[in-house]
């Protein structure tokens, strides 16, 4: 079998190969459909990637009239039978919640059927993800916005107990979307999907570290598989603001490659570093505390500037005095998620120990700063990017106070044992020190 190093995302779909990287790899998404006809066709994709013909339809409410309801439709007129699943909206807020309440209820509710069908964006894909690994029946997602990058990743990031999670789930065999439903969407998610993709920077240069200081998995092919179609976001983001075809094509399949390399790496390190553990803390703090939030990728997009913020100052430290920072799990800031908690912070003061002692030996700084230079930006380049397309860019912009920002980004590091640029940070006493500052410099 040929090794992989060049192909294009699409070339991928349902085939296995060797890669560069020395892993054999497997792709389980068949086909991917970015048409006008999307509901037209959503019956002959079906056709051709599932057997049997019940299918249960699972949306909210918004993106039932969005899309739900004419794919519903179709799909009858098609020869399938087609059930409804309508998602119940959160406690604090008028939209569905991924937690394990919500997938119990899913459950419960859940008619006999061949396959499932996700029509909606992240909640609605997560909670199909969620149930599709749960019972083994396959899925396909019709997605209703440019929102995330979790169409086609096998990744799930629910909250259970509380506490923001990221577990394993399993691909969609079909990803549907219709240019036009998705230009139509709630701008805020398409700002949210913005927030989203741009932090492929910081993760990619987070995974880039992992590999230099405990040996860990790294997969050039997932690195750049977005690096072709970047700049016609990252450069243009007016085009974005003004839901222009060719703008709003690339950010859509950007996320699809980025949830795609996820998939293909079989974690979630090519796409989430330190920037999204600041959103998974307002989340979940948000959530035990009953207390409403922005949506994840908006939050991402401010953790992302934090993040490059930091990287800055890093790579301007020739040799810097690395120490370890170890402390109990914050109960101030964690309140009731503590206990839940302190079982993934115990591993990560272990991570941070190895990581201090690989950062003293010969050489093993100039060789991080080496590698970061190679997928880093500057936070004024987010921020504008971020800025001029009418996104969030500043703590207001997600209704969160400094003070509740500043905590997740000073907490954060306790929630997984992955180690970041925010320990990083910590390490070389960038962190806590410099927090307040380069919320004052990018954020306000």
């Amino acid at each position: 079998m040929r090794t992989i190093r060049n192909k294009i995302p699409s070339d991928l779909l349902g085939k296995t190969f060797d890669c560069e990287c020395g892993k054999k790899h497997s792709v389980a998404i068949r086909e991917i459909i970015y048409a006008e006809s999307a509901v037209s066709a959503a019956p002959s994709v079906l056709k051709r990637n599932f057997n049997g013909k019940t299918a249960c339809l699972i949306a909210d409410q918004r993106t039932f009239a969005a899309a739900g309801e004419a794919l519903a439709s179709s799909l009858s007129s098609g020869g399938f039978k087609i059930a409804k699943l309508i998602l119940p909206e959160g406690k604090a807020c008028k939209e569905p919640v991924c937690d394990d309440i919500t997938l119990e209820f899913i459950l419960r509710q859940l008619p006999e059927c061949d396959f499932l069908i996700a029509a909606g964006s992240g909640v609605v894909s997560d909670l199909t993800k969620w149930t599709s690994a749960k019972t083994g029946r396959p899925y396909a997602a019709f997605a209703t916005a440019a929102s995330m990058n979790g169409y086609s990743s096998a990744n799930i990031a629910p909250a259970i107990k509380g506490v923001k999670r990221l577990i394993d789930g399993v691909c969609p065999r079909a990803i549907m979307a219709s240019p036009s439903i998705i230009r139509e969407a709630p701008y805020k998610l398409t700002t949210a999907g913005l927030g989203d993709v741009l932090a492929k920077p910081v993760s990619i240069t987070d995974w880039r570290m992992s590999k230099l200081l405990f040996g860990e998995y790294f997969c050039p092919l997932c690195a750049k598989m977005i690096s072709e179609i970047e700049p016609a976001y990252l450069n243009n983001p007016q085009g974005i603001l003004g839901r222009e075809a060719v703008a709003m094509e690339a950010l859509f399949k950007a996320l699809i490659y980025s949830g795609l390399s996820m998939t293909i790496a079989g974690t979630s390190s090519p796409s989430s570093g330190g920037e999204h553990m600041i959103s998974h803390a307002l989340d979940s703090t948000a959530l035990a505390q009953e207390l409403e939030h922005d949506y994840h990728g908006r939050q991402v997009g401010l953790g992302t500037i934090f993040a490059c913020a930091l990287y800055e100052r890093i790579l301007a430290l020739e040799s810097p005095q690395v120490k370890l920072q170890s402390e109990p799990t914050n109960e101030n800031f964690w309140q009731s998620l503590t206990p839940v908690l302190e079982e993934e912070h115990a591993r990560k003061r272990s991570k941070a120990a190895r990581a201090v002692e690989q950062l003293k030996k010969k050489d093993s700084w100039d060789e991080l700063r080496s590698l970061a230079k190679k997928s880093i930006r500057t936070p004024a380049e987010i921020r504008n990017c971020l800025k001029t397309a009418g996104a969030a860019w500043r703590i207001a912009d997600i209704d969160c106070d400094r003070r509740r920002f500043l905590d997740a980004a000073l907490n954060c590091h306790q929630m997984r044992e992955r180690y970041t640029v925010i320990d990083l940070a910590r390490a070389v006493g960038i962190m806590p020190r410099a927090a307040d500052e380069i919320i004052e410099e990018y954020l306000v």
